[in-house]
Parts: structure tokens; sequence; C-alpha cells
């Protein structure tokens, strides 16, 4: 079972409600209780007849394993027996009652207590809230507490039993007001909400069933675990919120935040599962919606309809605040959506149809219809862009949750409320950003250009260097990557509306200017830049592995800084050596010594001493066949989404559970507050990460509440944002150039002290480098490192900051601060 934190508001209720029904089913069964109505409710098997790809995979299981798993007995346990389970456990003494047990009792009826009181002082009709129903299974829960509490066992009862019974009156009372936005929804108490270690009572030993309360009916029941689903929903949009005036000030980087708003979406889509079942017994997403939205405009004093305004729509738009919260008006907008979908036709967006949107105006002085209205215009002009992708475009590199939902609306006719959700977040993050929403695009504009220069160079530099370990295929792999970068560059999406205009035979508005569904998303901008990205920075690794350039430079940087043989310093490798990390390069610690220098310069390259002595053999190969060890793994977080985002195969059902575990991987932390404005984000240490229990850090995260989990997210992919941005290709290209300039100005000390032969191709300077490190060792002789040293403080004086310069290009400013 999932740690507490790690489910949503309604689960943990949901499963203290259960855990109760088992409890009492369970114990009573093992204490002689009979009845008919705690027979098993489910078949233990099914006659049904796998097809296809699921009956190959059951015949390949059933393969693997010649035991059948025993079959488990589900019992669904009515309402109505919870109060003689509990008087036939109280008659036998012997039983102990666990003070779990009564913890749990008191958590549902304190999530449970109130809400019809509350409706009903607020306004709200009893029809609406099912007050009956409520109260009777309130009663029953405290009629079940009230028989079983007596016989609590005393060295139990501190377990998890924080809240005394008076905490239960006060709760239902005092504690039902949400802390997001304008609404006041009923919210369960702190109590409930942050209970620290949650136990629950166990079934009796030996008891293998799966025992459920009987699922809820009435309108209360849903009204419950929808209030508990918006107040768990508006905490993670309040989050990516969050996120994007992070954004706006120039905190956060666009694809770590598009990235985590994505992920946030996803939780959010995962979170709804537990009560989207619920809607249809009561007419749907749009029934369930409204009704709710009725209630709360009523306990806030509002009429929901407002007769006066027009004929065609009634809705009361000073209630537009509460609207808001409750996700009415953008399911609204977005059921208008299907009665607009036909068939293989993209609907197109007239300018000026529903209005225009003015991002300089202030949001803050509009009435409700006109905040409506910029939802209106931003929603349906963005509609067509998607349905662009949906109908014209097969082959878009990513696919963000609005684009999902849009593709699926458009296939079933309805509006799926993970849809709703990620249409509101676009809203949100419009009205952060007004008029700097645009930035997103151009950011992803000048990355791409960037790239596209970046790939450019490569086969410039490359065009007569070959080496064995790049294979041509690897090249291919680039070419195509900078065709899908021109792709995306010419706006597939404007040249499928183009071709829908000519198929109507009308003229393409001038209006219509390019690239606009990635200006009005910074989501998808962020999306599409960490496709691209992440190919380069995979492209860049495995091109500095194959030539060894970066990591044998770092190998004579480093020897010649702690032989005090350099009067500067090479900002670009100091640099890389601050992001990666020196383990990232070097096997055990940084050597620091010249016979430290030359040994694990061998041990990097797979070679041995003699390789570089005067005992070598012509034909003894310099490097082993496996090659040069490569640049340990690196941007841990980030690559986790690479199968999402780059290849399109991955996970889209996130939970809360698998953000917890990819957070678990990184290798920042935060340090300080945001609320007094110390917060840091640092590196840490691998020595101390070595050090700590890998359960106490997963234990960390396993603890936070799914907005939390969000934050944790955003700060993982911040940190390694500059590791992932920076480009690899470009410093792969100014260390081979060092590599040059060392080679030709060390070239005739080399010839007189290894003869001629120490080098035949280009392709083996790395290999000067272990020349330059064994001659102290092997030649007792300085020269050459000396030499080296004179060689790449000149170089590094006027190319040392080559990448730096190339960051900055791209709006990543590097700047070094000493630590005093």
């Amino acid at each position: 079972m999932l740690p507490p934190n790690l489910v949503s508001t309604y689960q943990q209720y949901k499963n203290d409600t259960d855990s109760v029904a088992g409890w009492l089913a369970s114990t009573a069964r093992a204490v002689g209780y009979v009845s008919n109505s705690l027979a098993q409710q489910l078949p233990r098997g099914t006659s049904a007849r796998l097809k296809g790809k699921a009956r190959a995979e059951a015949k390949k299981k059933q393969g693997l394993s010649s035991s059948t798993p025993a079959p488990v007995n589900k019992y669904i346990i009515k309402i109505n027996d919870f109060i003689p389970l509990a008087e036939f456990i109280a008659s036998k003494r012997d039983v102990s009652i666990p003070g779990s047990l009564i913890a749990t009792l008191r958590r549902v009826i304190i999530a449970r207590g109130g809400f019809s009181s509350k409706l009903a002082n607020e306004g709200a009709s009893k029809d609406e809230i099912s007050d009956a129903k409520h109260g009777y299974f309130l009663d029953i829960l405290k009629k079940v507490q009230e028989i079983l509490e007596p016989q609590t066992s005393t060295a139990s009862t501190s377990l998890g039993t924080s809240v005394d019974k008076s905490d239960v009156k006060a709760t239902d009372d005092d504690d039902f007001s949400n802390q997001f936005a304008a609404l006041k929804v009923y919210e369960p108490s702190e109590d409930f909400l942050n209970a620290p270690e949650i136990e629950r009572p166990e079934l009796h030993e030996g008891d293998n069933g799966v025992y459920e309360a009987e699922p809820p009916t009435s309108f209360e029941d849903l009204y419950i675990a929808l209030t508990m689903l918006i107040n768990d929903l508006n905490k993670i949009r309040s989050r990516i919120e969050w996120i994007w005036t992070n954004y706006r000030d120039g905190f956060f980087e666009l694809a770590a935040c598009a990235v985590t708003t994505n992920t946030a979406i996803d939780l959010a889509r995962k979170l709804m599962e537990d009560v989207i079942p619920m809607f249809k017994s009561h007419g749907g997403l749009w029934e369930v919606l409204n009704r709710f939205h009725i209630v709360q405009a009523m306990m806030k004093g509002y009429e929901p309809f407002d007769e006066s305004f027009n004929g065609s729509d009634n809705f009361n738009y000073n209630t537009y605040d509460i609207a808001n919260d409750t996700y009415i008006l953008t399911y609204r907008i977005l059921d208008a959506f299907t009665r607009v979908v036909q068939p293989r036709v993209i609907p197109l967006y007239k300018e000026g149809m529903f209005g225009y949107y003015d991002p300089r105006s202030s949001r803050d002085s509009k009435s409700g219809y006109q905040k409506f209205e910029e939802d209106r215009v931003l929603l349906m002009k963005f509609f067509t862009e998607l349905m662009a992708v949906e109908r014209g475009v097969g082959d878009y590199p990513v696919e963000d949750e609005f684009l999902r939902g849009i593709k699926e609306l458009a296939s079933t006719k309805e509006v799926p409320f993970y849809l709703v959700f990620a249409a509101q977040v676009f809203l949100d993050i419009h009205y952060i950003l007004r008029e700097n929403v645009n930035r997103g695009f151009d950011t992803l504009q000048t990355n791409l250009h960037f790239l596209d220069t970046e790939i450019q160079e490569h086969f410039k530099f490359h065009k007569d260097l070959k080496i064995n370990n790049w294979a041509p295929g690897n090249d291919q792999v680039i070419r195509y990557l900078k065709a899908k970068i021109q792709y995306i560059l010419g706006d597939p999406v404007y040249k499928a509306k183009n071709q829908a205009y000519q198929k109507l035979r009308e003229p393409v508005p001038v209006s219509m200017e390019p690239n606009i569904m990635l200006k009005m998303s910074p989501v998808l901008s962020g999306l599409v830049l960490y496709h691209f990205r992440s190919s380069m920075w995979e492209i860049g690794i495995g091109l500095a592995d194959a030539w060894g350039s970066i990591t044998y430079s770092l190998y004579l940087y480093n020897a010649l800084q702690s032989q005090g043989l350099m009067s500067n310093s090479w900002p670009d490798m100091d640099l890389v050596r601050t992001i990666l990390g020196d383990s990232k390069f070097f096997v055990g610690d940084t050597p620091k010594t010249p016979d430290e220098h030359f040994k694990k310069f061998c041990l990097q390259m797979g070679t041995t001493a003699a390789a570089f002595t005067k005992k070598r053999r012509g034909n003894l190969e310099l490097a082993s066949r496996s090659g040069p060890r490569g640049i340990v793994d690196g941007v841990p977080v980030s690559s986790m989404f690479v199968d999402r985002y780059r290849r399109g195969t991955g996970q889209v059902d996130w939970t809360a559970e698998h953000i917890a575990r990819i957070v678990d991987r990184s290798m920042w932390e935060t340090e300080g507050s945001e609320e007094d404005g110390t917060l840091i984000l640092g590196q840490v240490d691998p020595k101390e990460l070595k050090s700590k229990s890998k359960s106490t850090k997963a234990n960390k995260f396993s603890k936070l509440p799914p907005e939390e989990l969000i934050r944790a997210l955003m700060f993982a992919l911040q940190g390694e944002a500059l590791e992932f941005t920076l480009p690899y290709t470009a410093m792969h290209r100014e260390c081979w150039e060092l590599l040059r300039a060392v080679r030709k100005h060390c070239d005739p000390l080399l010839r007189q002290i290894f003869t001629p032969e120490y080098m035949e191709r280009e392709t083996e300077l790395p290999f000067v480098v272990g020349y330059i490190l064994c001659a102290p060792i092997e030649r007792k002789d300085m020269r050459l490192l000396v030499e080296a040293g004179a060689a790449v403080t000149e170089f590094v004086r006027s190319d040392g900051n080559t990448v730096i310069n190339l960051l900055n290009s791209v709006g990543v400013p590097v700047i070094f601060e000493t630590e005093e």
C-alpha cells in the first residue's frame, strides 16, 4: 500500500472507511459471527476468454510458474451491518480493541462530520445534500465508536490516537474553510489531512480476504468525494501557479517548468480516478460540476442563475471567482467544442469572433463576465491550434495533457475532467504571464536556432576527422535531428491550417500569424525545448565519450593546476567540472600527485603504463578494445522523462509514488527558506549521499503530499537545467582544439623524448596527455608538463570562455562566485 500522503485525500478517507469495515467483518467472523450478509460478494474467477496479446501474456506467465496463486476473496460490507458487527465483537470480552481502530473511526467521523450542518447553515437545500442518508452513516460511525471504545486496549490506545473526543465536535464546527483562492469549500480538518504516520487496524491473523464498505450512492457522498478532490486539485493548481510566477520573475527555466507542470497535471488526472466513477450515477461530469457550483454559490449567498442577464445564458457571472475554483465555466467552454468537432475537419477560429484578448489590460479590474470573455477567446483560439495538430500534423514531437485531452474529446465527443483541469492551468499561466506569455516561444526559437547552428559546426569540424568509436549511424541521427528542428521552425501547424483554408477555397486571414500554438502555450514550447535539448545532451555526451576530448583535457588541466603550472583558470572546464562533479570523471578521489595523475589516466583510458614507455612495442595498442571509460551518468531526474517527451513511448499515468522515486534520484537539495528569502539550491556531496541511508531519503519524499512533490520535482529539474543545457558538442570541439594546441607546442619535446612515432594519427591526440603525464614518472622529466602548462595557459586566455559565451547567447548566464 502506498504511504498515506501519496494518495488523494478522498482515497485516504476511503481507505479508512474500508479499514473499519474490514476489521469489523474479519474480527467478527474470527470469533464466531455467522451471517449471510458476510457471504463472498464476488466470484473467485471469471470464465471470460482472453484474446490476442492478453492471451499470449497469460500463457507466458503460466509458463513461468507451475503453481497457481490462491484466489483472493472479496467482501462488500453493508453499512447496516456495522453496528451488529460491533455489538457482537463487544460481547466477546476477551477481544482487545486496537487503538488504531478508534483512531481510524475518529478520522472518518471528522472527515464526514459537519457537511450537512455547514451546508444547511449556508443556505443549501436539504434535497441537494441528501442530509438524511449522510446523517444516518455518521450516526452509525459514532455508534460503533461508542460501542467499542470502552474495550480499547490501554497499550494500543496511544497508537495514532492524537485526536481526542472533543476534537471531533470542534472540527465539525470550526475547521471547514478552504485555504485556496476566494472560494470557501468545505475541507477536512488538518488532523485528517496531515496525520503523521497513519495506522489502520489489521485484519484478524490468517484472514487474507479483501473487505470494502459498500459503495457510496448519495449525492452527499459524491459531494464529500468531489470536495476532497477539488481541494487536492486546487493545491496542485496553486503549486503550478507558483512555478510560473517564479518563471515570470526569472527564477525558473522554461523546460523544467513545462515538464513539472505537465507531470503535475498527470498526477491530478491520477487523483481524479478515485472519484470519477461516482459521476456516472449522478448525471455525468456536467451535472456534477453544475450542482457542485450551485451549492458553492448558495453557500456564498449568491443566486447561481441570473434571469435578467439575457435569454440564452442565465449564468450569474458575479459568481465567476467561485466558478474559477469549481471548474464549471471552463467545462462549459470545452463542452461547446464537442458540438463543432467534425470528422477530418479543422475547426478554424476567426479573429474577433468572440471578442479580443488584450494581455496588457488589468484583469483585476474586470467584471466576472469580462473575465469569462477572456477565458473564451483564449480557449477558442487555442482549440483551433490543437485541433490542427490532431487533424493535420501526425508527427508532432511532443504531447502535453491539454493536447492529449483534446484528442480524446475529438474522438469521443465528451469532455474528460483532466482536460478541464489542463485547460484551467493553461488559463492560469496566461493570467500570470499576460503580455510575457510569448517569452516561452522566444526562448524555444532562440535555442532551436542555436542547436541547428551547433549541428552545422559539428559537421564542419568533423568533415575530415573520423574515429572508429563514432559510428556513421550516429551522424545520421544528428542529421535527422537537424531536419526535425527545421520542421518545427517551419511551423507544421500553420501549414495544416493553411491547407484547411485552401480546401474551403477561402483566403488565409492576414491575422493568422505563424507559431500561434507555441506562442500561446509556454508548456508546449517548454516540452519541445526539452525534446530537442535532451537529444543534443545525449549526442554531446556520446561525442565526448567517443573521442575522450573533455575527459582527457580535464586530466591535463587538473594535473597542471595541482602542480601550480598555470597562471590562470579555464572557465569553461571549471564550469563543466562544477556541474558534473569530479566523480563523473575520476575513478575514486581526484588525483593530486604526478604518480596519481598518470595511473588514473591509464585507468580511465583502459590501458597500461607500458603503452607510454620506451618498452612499448610497435604493434601494441594504446587503448583497450572496450574504449575509454565514459562520463558517468548525469541528469538523473531529467533523463527520466526522455521516453515520454522525446521518444513518445513513456509512461503517462504518473502517480505520486512514481514522482517520489524520480525526485529521490536528484543530486540537488534546497537549503534555507522561501519565506525569509534565504532559499538556495545546492548540489548534494556524493560522499554525503553515500553515507545517508537510502531508506531515509526515500522516506523523506514519500511523506510529501502531492503538491509538495511537485515543488520537489521543480527544484530537482531546475538544479539540472544548466547541466542539461550545456553544449557538450561545443565543449568537445574546444577541448580538441586545446589538445591540438598542446601537441603543436610540445611536439619538438615529444619527438625528443618519445621518438617521432609517438603519434601516428590526429585521432590519437588524447594520448599526448598520457605522454605528458608519463614523463615525470618514467623519465623523471618535468619539461613536458611545464611546456603543456604554457600551451594551455595561452589557449584558455583567448578561447577558454567559448561555452560560457554560447550559454549567454541562449539566455543562460553563468557567473562564478568565489567562496570566502
